[in-house]
């Protein structure tokens, strides 16, 4: 408006002035009521949706564009809401029937373990040679069956966030021998050594839950015995490290290759080299490791080279207050897939 009137060589007077703030005004009240609310709430809208919250209501009686933009996103916020209660509960009807099967299948397996066990042993009879060596080889994949179908437990119960811990002073250098004795007669099996270096004093004591890291621990061995070549040495050092206590578990195996290391700790995964090694095997076992050791308020990480080796180690807090509010702010590390 200003500019038309001097276009027209009609004098600006104050009046003119007041006419044209006021209308400059109105204008931008009605650009911002018309457009620019809508946009600001749009982007609040998209906010909510990209953090996984409930956005707010878009419903709206205006019949222009930005009606129709508004409809566009409710209805396509409510096709996402009902794929989301659909995955939610095919992911629960999944886990239910891993559970269910899982429970069912360990049961005989439990079973035929010890009847083998008491066959190898000697208590049903005298064997030779060529019996126990068909034994054995049967109480080993018996043995992989039923570890396979622990992880499948523990894999559903951290996807429902039932993963349970029991947390109380744990002497960390026991549970580790312990991991360590049960992985005794695979590694002599494979012709592995096993060395166990404690750089940490025998009563040091952690707030953990023992059963949980000892079956961390056993996941990491099982893959470093199992990846490394006949009379290779597998090397177990617990150390403190800038006030955490580092346990570390060195091989001198097939190592990691380096295109695939960054999917080295996600479920069923495996390296390419291993599957050409080892055909048995789930790729579970890291990715459980990692579950427990960040749910004691630790880390995780590896070093590898190919042909050379993998170093996995842990770092876990010493102090006791790293506890405090874990269960109310723990989530689990995966979501149902």
């Amino acid at each position: 408006i200003f500019l038309f009137l001097s276009s027209i060589d009609v004098p600006v007077s104050s009046f003119s002035l007041i006419v044209v703030s006021a209308a400059a005004f109105l204008l931008s009240f009605v650009l911002t009521r018309v457009i620019a609310q809508p946009i600001l709430l749009l982007t609040e809208y998209m906010r909510h949706v990209a953090a996984g919250k409930t956005p707010p209501d878009l419903k709206t009686a205006r019949k222009d564009e930005i009606g129709q933009l508004f409809r566009f996103f409710g209805a396509s916020m409510q096709k996402i809401n009902e794929n989301r209660e659909r995955e939610t509960a095919l992911s629960q009807i999944k886990s239910q029937f891993v559970t269910v099967a899982a429970h069912q299948l360990r049961t005989p397996l439990s079973a035929l373990k010890w009847s083998l066990r008491l066959m190898l042993d000697g208590d049903m009879g005298e064997i030779n040679e060529r019996q126990r060596k068909f034994l054995q080889q049967s109480y080993q994949t018996n043995e992989h069956i039923i570890h396979l179908i622990n992880d499948f437990l523990d894999i559903s119960r951290i996807e429902e966030g039932r993963f349970g811990f029991q947390f109380q002073k744990t002497r960390i250098l026991d549970t580790i021998q312990k991991a360590v004795d049960a992985s005794f007669a695979q590694a002599t099996m494979r012709q592995v050594n096993i060395q166990f270096l404690k750089e940490i004093p025998e009563e040091t004591e952690i707030i953990a839950d023992e059963s949980r890291l000892y079956t961390a621990f056993t996941n990491v061995l099982d893959n470093a015995i199992r990846y490394s070549n006949a009379g290779g040495t597998v090397v177990v050092r617990a150390a403190l490290v800038k006030d955490m206590l580092e346990i570390r578990i060195t091989d001198d195996g097939i190592g990691i290759p380096a295109a695939e290391q960054a999917k080295i700790f996600s479920r069923f995964y495996r390296a390419s080299n291993a599957i050409r090694q080892q055909t048995e095997g789930s790729g579970l076992g890291l990715f459980i490791a990692k579950n427990i050791i960040e749910r004691h308020g630790g880390a995780i990480g590896f070093e590898s080279e190919g042909e050379k080796g993998t170093s996995v180690f842990f770092t876990l807090p010493v102090k006791e207050d790293f506890i405090k509010d874990q269960k109310a702010s723990y989530q689990p590390a995966v979501k149902a897939a």
